[in-house]
Formats: structure tokens, C-alpha cells, sequence
């Protein structure tokens, strides 16, 4: 058995997205009277107008409830923004994962200082550089 599309509830009610409940109301009872059992004229059995007749109450049960509404108004919204979001894609294998890599302990060790080591420092005698506030760089 295939999943069929659900058709979209504005489309079936025939309002638009910004309707009011009773716009709602309005096109339901309008479209309830021609599709209903009781209400329609006795022909054959119309397997066409039963599925619609399960449409419409299915739209105006999702419409009529304000929390089902918004949450077909936002993924209506979406799907019209990035009609990607709404067809899964198949997964792709991932590539195996790798240990974390880890570090060791890091052990600091001071640079070469050029006011203190090399010629010169030597020159000044092995004296530190004196700065312009008269206090010798550490």
C-alpha cells in the first residue's frame, strides 16, 4: 500500500492561507452539504467523492485547531522556502572515525631572551637593556 499525498487543506476548504475561523467554517459547512452521505443525491456509490469527503474533514480538523494550524503554516512556510528540507535525502556512509587525537602534557620553556643572551648583551656586559622608564626588561 503507497502513502498518498496529503492535498493541501487551504486548497480543499478553497481559502486562503490568511482565512478566519469562520471563513473556515463557512467553506466547510458549504463544501459538507455537497459531499456527505445523507446530503448527496442518491447515485451509485462515488469511491472519488468518498475520498474527497475524507479530505475535507481531514483539512478542516488540521484548520480548526489554532496549534495543528500553525504547525502546517510553518512547515508550509518552509517547505516553500527550502523544498529540499522536506525530502529526506538517503544516508551516506561515513567514513570510519579516527581515535581523538590527543596531546601530552605541554612543557613551556622560555625563548631566548635578546636583551639578556648574544652579543649584544655581551657588549653591555651581561646587563639587561634598560628600558625608557629607567627600569631594566625583564
Amino acid at each position: 500500500m503507497t502513502a498518498a499525498a496529503v492535498p493541501d487543506p487551504y486548497l480543499v476548504l478553497g481559502v486562503t492561507a490568511e482565512a478566519s475561523d469562520d471563513d473556515l467554517d463557512l467553506a466547510f459547512r458549504r463544501l459538507i452539504r455537497q459531499l456527505h452521505p445523507d446530503t448527496r443525491p442518491p447515485a451509485a456509490p462515488d469511491p472519488d467523492t468518498d475520498q474527497r469527503l475524507q479530505d475535507l474533514l481531514t483539512a478542516h480538523a488540521t484548520l480548526r485547531d489554532p496549534i495543528q494550524r500553525a504547525t502546517y503554516d510553518r512547515t508550509r512556510r518552509e517547505q516553500t522556502i527550502r523544498p529540499d528540507v522536506a525530502t529526506p535525502r538517503p544516508r551516506v556512509a561515513s567514513p570510519p572515525l579516527t581515535p581523538d587525537l590527543r596531546a601530552g602534557p605541554v612543557h613551556w620553556a622560555p625563548l631566548p631572551n635578546p636583551t639578556l643572551d648574544g652579543p649584544a648583551a655581551a657588549a653591555r656586559g651581561g646587563q639587561p637593556k634598560e628600558t625608557r622608564h629607567g627600569t631594566p626588561e625583564d
